[in-house]
């Protein structure tokens, strides 16, 4: 049967001249407004504020006039660092007892991350022995921009319940997301919402499973108003399979609604080489690989640069992290096969790798390391080095969006490793890639379910508690390279890429280059002597024991990070003293080894003029100042 014959038609009397100069119907929403209702045990809506809702974990949560399911406002809730974090609110034990059934509803939406996504409406509460547990309410599934409905009219609290928390969480996955309209009510109330994930079916733009005039009319009024960009209603509406929607599919439209055609016309089938690949490896490797990609991303600009080197294009591609970067086990054959495979033209690697720092350090350094070759591609991997402390995280934020700000606008991958012990920073890191909707490849995720399930041991990846040997290294080129592959596909591929406003942690610091010492204002390095650098850092100043002369400068900007050799102890501290305010910096760091550290020595949130002035707490002690990062 075809579609035309499984479609009820509703219009088909009427003329494609007709639909052409018609009036627009009205369409209303599938779900009317709520408003405040006597019935409701509470209504929020967030449209002045968040309504009594709270974070969950690391989550943030704010009124957010960027997406309303209804009205002009909803509750964002990102900073997530794990999928249990949400939006939550504490219930009146007055008003929800113990053992009575309610209904409730939330929906919710995100529009950043995979192609699919769960939502899960969940209640923590203390049972009658006084341990926490957790029962689930709804659950929906979701797709990016599609607002879904979590809803139950006959939520059974616990018997013996306190303390009841309901929050809204992921299954699976870290993602920002909104939530809007959240409605509590007596047992067995339908409460209007999104409802489920709507089926799309091609022509059907109001999802009310017919294909008739006013879907056409829908279609009239989105072009008029400039299209869909995303979302089902976009997938609906492209009849022609060409993902987009113009004249043509509106033309389609009309002559399938008048019985002209009876089916929509196949799609072009892109010219892609890569939909046609068929990998080599055993299914086991080809497992192990598929587990390293923890989000596949925005593809859109990985695609561009790769295709621009199959034309013959340069293809520049950087690295820049700690020691296993340094190392070059795994960037050396990856870049063999990326030149191999991709690159018609010229080819160069940039390995901005340096043993024992930080995405701080990193980013102060990234300018003369990575930045000044333009590369097309940049990794990033610091996922051993970094911490939990909010420096490291908005540090990393920052430097993932210097890297995508730059202006050839490269493609930006976040790789994370692991310990031997299983220790990671996936965790924020992974926030941060999505919030920036990167690609993510995780040799945590890849490696950790070898280990478990016996596929591999750990003495096949590792060298010692950190490092990959070069077998090791060469696994983590496979995992690369199976995702290059992949993102090639069709499936794959994203039409477009915008850097997005909203971040995990604050991207604040983004605009920071290490100052070059000549350019400042009045620089006088008192008892702090210049000496050489270390790697790509271009100079340092050793501080002369017994003397304590400040170092003195004047210049302008928002902050300065201070680059410093920093050792597990025996190190001094200098005061950071900027327009009259002093943060201490100390020299002996947990987890260093006598190479570059960095710490934050002055932020302000406006930029102006920065009178700075650093002194030794001890003259009696070391300190070398490797970088003076000023954040402009």
């Amino acid at each position: 049967m075809n579609l035309r014959e499984k479609t009820k038609r509703i219009f088909s009397t009427i003329t494609a001249s007709a639909l052409l100069t018609c009036a627009i119907p009205v369409i209303t929403s599938d779900a009317a407004a709520n408003s405040a209702d006597p019935g409701y045990l509470f209504y929020d809506s967030f449209e002045s504020d968040s309504d009594g809702w709270t974070g969950r974990g690391a989550a943030k949560v704010a009124s957010s006039s960027y997406a309303a399911y209804e009205g002009s406002s909803s509750l964002s809730v990102d900073g997530r660092t794990a999928s249990w974090n949400g939006a939550s609110k504490k219930l009146d034990e007055t008003t929800f007892i113990a053992g009575e059934e309610y209904s409730f509803s939330v929906n919710a939406m995100y529009d950043v991350g995979g192609a699919s996504d769960e939502f899960k409406l969940t209640l923590q509460f203390t049972d009658a022995s006084g341990k926490v547990d957790y029962s689930e309410i709804a659950k929906a599934e979701a797709a990016p921009g599609e607002w879904v409905q979590l809803a139950n009219t006959n939520y059974q609290i616990p018997e013996g319940a306190t303390d009841l928390l309901f929050y809204v969480e992921t299954i699976d996955s870290e993602i920002s997301f909104y939530i809007d309209e959240a409605v509590a009510a007596s047992a067995g109330r339908v409460i209007k919402g999104a409802g489920k994930l709507k089926q799309v079916v091609k022509g059907d733009l109001d999802f009310d499973g017919v294909i008739d005039g006013f879907d056409t009319a829908l279609m009239r009024r989105a072009l008029i108003k400039g299209g869909f960009d995303t979302g089902n209603k976009l997938k609906a509406a492209d009849v022609n399979g060409d993902k987009k929607l113009d004249i043509a599919d509106l033309v389609l439209h009309q002559q399938y609604i008048i019985g002209k055609i009876n089916e929509w016309p196949e799609p072009p089938k892109p010219d892609n080489k890569w939909d046609d690949y068929q990998e080599t490896a055993s299914a086991d490797w080809i497992n192990f690989y598929k587990n390293s990609i923890h989000s596949m991303g925005n593809t859109y600009r990985l695609v561009s640069k790769l295709e621009a080197a199959e034309s013959g294009k340069p293809l520049t591609v950087g690295y820049l992290g700690g020691s296993i970067t340094e190392g070059k086990n795994y960037s050396s054959p990856f870049s063999g096969y990326v030149k191999q495979t991709f690159a018609k033209g010229s080819f160069k690697e940039v390995n901005a790798g340096m043993s024992g720092t930080s995405s701080v350090v990193g980013l102060v350094r990234s300018d003369n390391a990575l930045f000044q070759y333009n590369p097309d591609i940049i990794f990033i991997e610091f996922s051993v080095n970094d911490h939990e402390d909010i420096m490291y995280k908005k540090c990393f934020d920052s430097l993932v969006k210097k890297c995508l700000s730059q202006p050839n606008e490269p493609a930006v991958i976040i790789l994370i490793n692991r310990s031997k012990g299983g220790f990671s920073s996936q965790s924020q890191m992974s926030a941060i890639g999505k919030s920036y909707n990167v690609p993510i490849i995780s040799m945590d995720d890849a490696l950790t379910k070898a280990f478990n399930s016996g596929f591999l041991k750990p003495d096949d990846y590792f060298t010692d508690e950190y490092h990959p040997h070069a077998k090791g290294g060469q696994l983590v080129a496979d995992c690369l390279a199976y995702f290059f592959r992949q993102a090639m596909r069709t499936e794959n591929r994203s039409d477009s890429y915008t850097i997005p406003t909203k971040t995990a942690y604050g991207s604040e610091y983004a605009d920071c280059s290490n100052a070059d010492v000549n350019q400042l204002t009045n620089f006088n390095s008192g008892s702090f002597t210049k000496s050489t650098g270390y790697g790509t850092l271009p100079y340092g100043y050793v501080h002369q024991k017994g003397s304590n002369t400040p170092m003195t400068f004047k210049t302008t900007g928002k902050g300065l990070i201070i680059v410093f050799k920093a050792n597990s102890s025996g190190m001094g501290s200098i005061n950071v003293t900027v327009n009259g305010k002093t943060t201490k910096v100390n020299g002996s760091k947990q987890y260093t080894w006598g190479g570059p550290d960095a710490e934050l020595g002055y932020y302000q949130d406006t930029s102006g003029e920065l009178n700075v002035s650093i002194s030794m707490d001890n003259p009696s002690s070391d300190f070398t100042i490797w970088g003076i990062g000023l954040i402009k």
